[in-house]
Order: C-alpha cells, then sequence, then structure tokens
C-alpha cells in the first residue's frame, strides 16, 4: 500500500484553500466593485425619499418623481433640510439617531415652520427585531407624531391622546423608549433651535 507523500497530505490542500481564497475575494471585489454606483444611488433615493416623507411632502415613490420633488423643494442647510413648496409650505427636517436594542436607529424628523410641531418622522435605517421593534418603520407608528410637539413620554400601544404622549409597540418596551430618547434629545438640542 503506497503512502500519501507530505506534499500530497499538507501543501496540496494548502494550496488548494488559498486559491480558492482568491477566487472567492475576486469575485466578492468585482461585485462590490461593479454595483457600488448603483448601492450609491439607492442610499440616495432612500435618504431623499425619507425627508419627504418626514416634511409630509407628497410622492409617488418612484425614484424619478422623488429626485425631481427633491431636487424642486428642498435646500440642505448642512444642520438641517428646508423644504419651501409652491403653495407656501415651509418645513424643516433634521437627521437625528440613536442606540436600539440591537443597533442605530437613524430618523428624520420634520417640524413645520414654527419649529415646535412635527410634521412627520421617517426611519432611514433600523437593526431591531422583526415583528417587535422593526414595527418603528410601520406607518401607523410614524404617522402618530404629525401636529404633535412633544417632549414625548411612552404609554400603551393604541392609547396615546395628547401631544406628549406616543404609542408604544406592545413587546418592544427598549425600542419605544430608545425612539422616544431620539425624539426628546433632538428637541432639547440646539439643533432645533425652537421658537427662533
Amino acid at each position: 500500500m503506497k503512502t500519501k507523500s507530505f506534499y500530497a497530505k499538507r501543501i496540496h490542500p494548502l494550496v488548494f484553500m488559498a486559491l480558492v481564497t482568491i477566487v472567492c475575494i475576486v469575485l466578492t471585489a468585482a461585485l462590490h466593485l461593479y454595483t457600488l454606483e448603483l448601492v450609491e444611488e439607492n442610499e440616495q433615493f432612500f435618504l431623499w425619499r425619507s425627508i419627504l416623507d418626514a416634511a409630509a411632502i407628497t410622492h409617488d415613490g418612484t425614484p424619478s418623481n422623488v429626485v425631481q420633488i427633491f431636487n424642486e423643494f428642498v435646500t440642505d442647510e448642512g444642520d438641517r433640510y428646508v423644504i419651501n413648496t409652491d403653495d407656501g409650505i415651509k418645513r424643516y427636517v433634521f437627521a437625528s439617531d440613536g442606540p436600539g436594542l440591537w443597533g442605530t436607529i437613524s430618523v428624520m424628523i420634520g417640524f413645520e415652520e414654527d419649529l415646535n410641531t412635527f410634521s412627520g418622522v421617517s426611519i432611514v435605517s433600523q437593526t431591531e427585531t422583526p415583528g417587535l421593534g422593526a414595527r418603528i418603520e410601520e406607518p401607523w407608528f410614524t404617522a402618530q407624531f404629525a401636529g404633535k410637539q412633544g417632549p414625548f413620554r411612552v404609554v400603551e400601544e393604541g392609547t396615546a391622546s395628547s401631544d406628549d404622549e406616543m404609542d408604544g409597540i406592545t413587546g418592544a418596551t427598549r425600542t419605544s423608549e430608545s425612539f422616544r430618547n431620539i425624539m426628546n434629545r433632538l428637541l432639547e438640542s440646539d439643533k432645533v433651535g425652537r421658537g427662533q
């Protein structure tokens, strides 16, 4: 019975694994470079759509419509976005983020011209638990802030009735509290400059 040489037992598998690794790295890098521009365009689209949603500006959700409306009505002032529509509506949108249960929650928070009344809220990104904390992206949750003033306190889901109450999400207490903290921290910051 012939025994395998040292090369066949030790070196050959290492060479094979190295070649497979190199091929996989080259393919992954090529795919990344090939799709990089598309990924950046999609990120820009989602950001602009979130700004329009937070400002309660109607759009049909298509990239061409969002880009057209954004370019026509939105001005980026560095720390905030100013929206001036043809019908005289002026709103402000601020980016804010904070820790959630599993990672950072990033939101766009819109205000009416008085900088006291919310026009809307839109989630840019989150990594909360699907079916629980991830429900912060559902329309019922984000729509509850329009017309309110805060600062907020969390109440049981479906019971918020005053300007300082926000519906929590049943089973997602930490996410609800984190979201409240993000909202209240922006209200207390110099970014908004409420009442100016």
